[in-house]
């Protein structure tokens, strides 16, 4: 059983939470996977999708400490309401822009869409990490963060099934179209949300200044705590060795079979399966509290099982590897993400969240630029899967060899937890 407390069911936020998170997740899932088809078939270059994907994790790079650190001076809602209508509107623009002049946009404006997105995102996704310590009551923060974890995981399937449905249409404009309808319904239902105020805004904003002071004092804190810099060090690999492999060598790979993109979208959908029965997991096993040691043995196999995604020529036993590395990618990320949300420092937390975000996407550009580069130079994508997936399973094989890892369990974090039976006073207000 699931064991959830009768309180945090009742807890009005965390219902708005899950189906803002279901909306919003599922259309940033749709709309990659509509990008990176759109933008392989109209330019047939591996290259080229390469160098689009790596515009769109640029400015996550340049301005994710900055999102950061007003996450934690700004309401957390506003931030990410404001985010999902900015990503609608840039939407409809470039659905317009082929209404007008055709379906096969210029590589220019294909870029641009993208690196708006990035920039976008930068500071979406700090607020959106952090939003769920100030969203439910503290000693449901835990809990309540693994449940929305798992539903982020389960619309990491409804995106590419809708993505899949429109792409079948062959229709650019009206997917556009589509999935800035789920990014407004996602910014309405945030809106709903009455958060309690955090540390942040007791404090006024003063400038730039202050901000880069808050940056700094963010980066001080995560370099204090040597397991926050093992697992961030962890992340970056995972995101060089996985992010590029598998958003562009997947795709280039279906392609080269003369699949078409709805496969893409099943695929996809296969991951997502994956991860939504690996959050299942993590929740019977409460969160793998006690069992944390566990999860660089399933960081290991999830390298090995995406090591072979490229040799299995029928799509169903392709589907069932990448299914196995969603199930444990979900054991490897919802505990990890639920244990420093429920560690760290409320009016810190958006800080440290926005490093661990810069650090996992910090290598992301290279990674999609290595991809593309190794691809262009006529490397088949089954042979990057592989060495990359052996890649990630030596990196967290190697997290055994840390004094740190190995004695997680008893960890100051972890020790210095709130009991689960403490309760919140604090009042729910609007801010």
């Amino acid at each position: 059983m699931l064991n959830l407390d009768k309180r945090l069911v009742r807890e009005r936020n965390l219902w708005i939470l899950v189906l803002g998170s279901l909306f919003s997740v599922g259309g940033d899932n749709a709309y990659f996977t509509i990008l990176s088809w759109y933008t392989l078939t109209i330019t047939g270059s591996q290259l080229a999708l390469g160098t689009t994907m790596t515009l769109a994790s640029i400015p996550r790079v340049v301005f994710m400490l900055i999102g950061g650190a007003i996450a934690d001076r700004f309401s957390r809602k506003w931030i990410m309401g404001i985010s999902l209508a900015a990503r609608a509107a840039v939407l409809v623009a470039f659905a317009v822009r082929i209404a007008l002049f055709g379906p096969r946009a210029p590589l220019w404006a294909i870029d641009l869409m993208a690196v708006l997105f990035g920039v976008i995102d930068s500071f979406y996704y700090p607020a959106t990490s952090s939003i769920v310590q100030t969203a439910v009551a503290e000693e449901h923060v835990a809990q309540a963060s693994s449940i929305v974890q798992t539903v982020q995981q389960a619309s990491t399937v409804v995106g590419p099934m809708l993505a899949a449905v429109l792409l079948a249409q062959r229709d650019y404009r009206l997917m556009f179209l589509v999935v800035a309808l789920v990014f407004t319904i996602a910014a309405v239902t945030m809106f709903w949300i009455r958060l309690r105020a955090h540390g942040g805004l007791e404090e006024p904003a003063q400038g730039v200044s202050s901000v880069l002071r808050d940056v700094a004092d963010g980066l001080r804190f995560v370099a204090r705590i040597r397991l926050l810099l093992i697992v961030m060090c962890l992340s970056l690999v995972v995101n060089l060795f996985c992010i590029g492999p598998l958003s562009i060598g997947v795709p280039v790979m279906i392609r080269s079979r003369g699949w078409t993109g709805a496969v893409l979208g099943e695929y996809q959908s296969a991951l997502g399966v994956g991860s939504i029965v690996g959050g299942v997991i993590v929740a019977l096993l409460r969160g793998f509290q006690g069992k944390l040691i566990w999860i660089g043995m399933c960081g290991a196999l999830m390298g090995l099982a995406m090591a072979t995604v490229g040799y299995w020529q029928i799509r169903i036993e392709g589907m069932a590897a990448l299914g196995l590395v969603g199930i444990l990618m979900s054991i490897v990320n919802i505990p990890f993400l639920a244990f420093l949300q429920s560690s760290i420092p409320e009016e810190k937390l958006g800080r440290v969240m926005s490093v661990l975000m810069l650090v996992s996407v910090g290598f992301t550009p290279i990674s999609y630029a290595l991809s593309s580069w190794i691809l262009q130079q006529g490397v088949a994508p089954d042979v990057l899967l592989l060495a990359c997936g052996v890649g990630v399973a030596v990196a967290f094989a190697a997290l055994y060899l840390t004094r740190d890892y190995r004695h997680i369990e008893s960890h100051p974090l972890l020790v210095k937890r709130r009991p689960s039976g403490m309760t919140a006073s604090r009042k729910m207000k609007q801010p």
